[in-house]
């Protein structure tokens, strides 16, 4: 029996994800009708309206000053948020305010219009040492495309 590369269904998921991402960003749609025929349309979008895509990971760490062979010395992010706050001309109250959830291992991703955003912060809190040299930072979005944002938090921890 031979084994094919890249034939499980992962793989049918990868590029399922792929194939709606770049028609999301293109802002292309296809309408299905009731005889299961497709009918493909697109929609005029200017490049204001397509929005962003921020993605990244968030790390804080070390977290104890020896870190045993094969064990992670990092935070769980689990129930973290990064929060973008978009820069506006009235109070930052009224300026709108997105949240990137965090995975456990700290990676996020977010669609977002374009313009400019501080990165204001973790939700709930950002308690660790070495948070208030991380934040606050700017980030430029700009539509239909991916901006790879980090954040390492460095608790100091030796």
């Amino acid at each position: 029996m031979k084994n094919r590369v890249g034939a499980g269904a992962s793989t049918t998921v990868v590029v399922l994800l792929s194939i709606f991402a770049v028609v999301f960003l293109s802002g292309a749609y296809v309408t299905f009708t009731q005889n299961g025929s497709a009918t493909p349309t697109s929609s005029t979008t200017t490049g204001a309206s397509i929005q962003g895509v921020v993605t990244g990971y968030v790390t804080v760490g070390p977290s104890q000053p020896v870190c045993p062979v094969n064990q992670n010395c990092t935070v769980n992010m689990t129930g973290y948020s990064l929060v973008f706050e978009q820069q506006c001309a009235g109070s930052a109250s009224d300026c709108p305010k997105e949240v990137a959830q965090l995975s456990p291992g700290g990676h996020y991703s977010i669609l977002l219009p374009p313009g400019e955003y501080t990165v204001t912060g973790l939700l709930p809190s950002c308690g660790w040492l070495g948070c208030a040299s991380a934040f606050p930072r700017t980030v430029t979005v700009q539509g239909g495309m991916q901006l790879v944002f980090n954040v390492d938090i460095d608790t100091g921890i030796r």
